[in-house]
């Protein structure tokens, strides 16, 4: 509420900014002209936010996007139509491209080696700058970039009004896209790219979409700059005019909506305050950023949503007794025909340099069951699971969904139909409860990303639907109560159970739990268990990688048993209690797989 009603307050002051400089000052323009140069900085600085923040890709180009944006707008303006609009369009298309080329040959860089190819192609951009005179005007630049109206140039206010009109735009565009599906999808690969690929999300297009959109904004910031100065030349490209932006994203609050808004308005009244000592400006910067990093480092917004007066106060989440009844919402799998496995293995084979991991490994698993596959630490369980999913690439063998030979990248395995839930817990931390399911939902989502940042009337349909869906989810595993709050506030048990239930949001045919069952209480077992046992009803294959023996012989319909990279026994519980094999991979004992738990 507080922040709601000073952001109405400073929404007020901007809208009647030129009213008030012409009342109170005799160099009203010079004070219009701050203001828009900030908000210019402001929407340059949301680019990188949504890049660095939501899409965890560490970027040093946007100076360059800037430039490359200015540069387009100048040669539109100047040597061709005239016209500022068209100006203005030709910024955020050229940035766009150029940011989606940079993508292309960086997809599979990590974040730090990403920063590092951004960084060289920002160089390389402010060189094409001088020396691609007849666009960019070489180190002189173009001049005379000026805007019009109605055949005469346009004036300083009028400017000023079109330039928080696109401010306000960059603004929805971000708070649209982070809370649509290709919103959370960025910020699932952000997190990690193995989970976003087991939801059906592939990385690369979730990272060339994001940083497209980024390119675009940032290329819009260059067009405005461009057209308010009325030049542009390659230095506006150099790193050294690039430390307004990280500082006010970082001083404001990375991953959060208004922080660029608050970080920029903050170093703006700064630099304005020391503009008597301008050679300065760069120094106080650079200590007002560490300062902000040691002190503050999850900026002013981020510092204060994480304060109990900025803190959401959800209603304190209950133990909840679990429905009997199951919700229409878990997924249904019909029409398989008579005898074909969910998912087949066959001959699968894979080594890591001499250790051979797995040696023919064949598996059967059918609709309708839950089919373990338990073995000692190192037989290759875990392994045969990420082949059969394509996250390794197989040296020998055939995996097969349904009869059809799997594809062979793994979000096109989860789209499939087979989604895994992986050992070590992989939930989206930072996000709501609320937001892990409805990530579980990407890869049925009918709309475009344009129509969720225009706010098209089927997105709207699609995600109350989802809303409702997601929650009604969560009720029949006991998390309801808890679907506003952090995933982070959740304990271990509830974590695995909140995988499980994102998982299932996605409507997979064939599920893969690996050792979901660590850790989890006695109620949380039983949860789990009645959850496998309802998808099994449902016609699902549940595939159970376990070391909780009396958890999987009491569940499964069918086991199969890996030693050394081998199949060493497959059936029933009961019969693999007793099988010699599994007696003797386990050294003789009486209770042989209990005691290799």
């Amino acid at each position: 509420m507080i922040l709601g009603g000073l952001a109405v307050a400073a929404i007020a002051v901007l809208l009647a900014w030129p009213a008030i400089t012409d009342y109170y000052s005799y160099n009203a323009s010079y004070y219009d002209g701050i203001v828009a140069s900030a908000a210019i900085s402001t929407i340059l600085t949301v680019s990188l936010n949504l890049s660095m923040g939501y899409g965890g890709m560490l970027s040093m180009l946007h100076s360059g996007l800037q430039l490359a944006g200015g540069c387009a707008t100048g040669y539109i303006v100047v040597k061709l139509s005239g016209s500022w609009l068209l100006g203005i369009l030709a910024s955020v298309a050229v940035g766009t491209v150029v940011a989606m080329l940079v993508l292309l040959v960086s997809l599979r860089a990590t974040y730090l080696y990403f920063g590092m190819i951004t960084l060289a192609a920002n160089l390389i951009v402010v060189e094409i700058g001088r020396d691609w005179e007849p666009v960019t005007g070489g180190v002189v630049g173009v001049s005379g970039i000026a805007p019009t109206l109605g055949g005469e140039l346009m004036s300083k206010q009028s400017f000023y009004y079109v330039v928080l009109a696109c401010l306000a735009l960059a603004y929805i565009l971000q708070r649209n896209f982070v809370h649509s599906g290709a919103g959370r999808a960025s910020m699932a690969v952000r997190e990690s790219s193995d989970t976003a690929s087991a939801m059906g999300i592939s990385p690369a297009r979730a990272k060339l979409l994001l940083f497209g959109v980024c390119g675009g904004v940032a290329g819009l910031s260059g067009g405005l700059y461009a057209l308010q100065l009325g030049f542009i030349n390659p230095d506006v490209g150099l790193l050294d005019n690039g430390i307004v932006f990280f500082v006010g994203l970082f001083l404001g609050g990375i991953s959060t909506l208004i922080g660029p808004v608050v970080g920029v308005a903050f170093v703006a009244v700064l630099v304005e305050l020391i503009k008597d000592q301008a050679r300065y400006t760069t120094l106080v910067l650079g200590v007002l950023l560490l300062a902000a990093m040691m002190v503050i480092p999850r900026g002013i917004v981020g510092t204060w949503k994480a304060s109990r007066m900025g803190r959401d106060r959800p209603f304190p989440a209950e133990d909840e007794t679990l429905p009997d009844e199951v919700p229409d919402v878990v997924p249904e799998v019909r029409d398989v025909p008579d005898g074909v496995a969910a998912l087949e293995g066959s001959g699968i084979a894979k080594h890591f340099g001499g250790v051979r991991a797995l040696d023919g490994v064949d598996v059967r698993i059918m609709p309708g069951t839950v089919h373990g596959i338990i073995g000692p630490n190192g037989s290759g369980k875990s392994t045969l699971v990420s082949c059969l999913t394509r996250y390794h690439r197989i040296d020998h063998g055939q995996v097969r969904i349904f009869g059809a030979e799997a594809p062979h990248s793994a979000h096109h395995v989860a789209r499939a139909g087979v989604t895994r839930v992986f050992q070590v817990p992989h939930l989206f931390e930072r996000v709501s409860v609320l937001d892990n399911v409805l990530t579980g939902m990407r890869m049925r989502e009918s709309y475009s990303w344009v129509g969720a940042v225009v706010r098209a009337p089927s997105y709207h349909r699609q995600d109350r639907a989802e809303r409702e869906e997601a929650r009604e989810l969560l009720a029949f595993a006991g998390l309801a109560s808890r679907a506003d709050l952090l995933a982070s506030s959740l304990s271990h048990g509830q974590k695995r159970l909140l995988e499980v239930v994102r998982a299932v949001a996605g409507r997979p045919k064939v599920l893969i739990l690996d050792e979901p069952a660590t850790g989890l209480t006695s109620d949380e077992l039983d949860a789990l268990a009645r959850l496998c046992r309802v998808l099994r009803a449902r016609g699902l294959a549940v595939v159970l990688i376990e070391h909780d023996v009396d958890f999987v012989m009491g569940l499964c319909d069918e086991l199969t048993v890996l030693e050394s990279g081998k199949v060493i026994e497959r059936g029933s519980p009961k019969r693999v209690r007793t099988s010699a094999a599994v007696l003797e991979a386990y050294l003789g004992r009486s209770e042989p797989v209990e005691e290799a738990s």
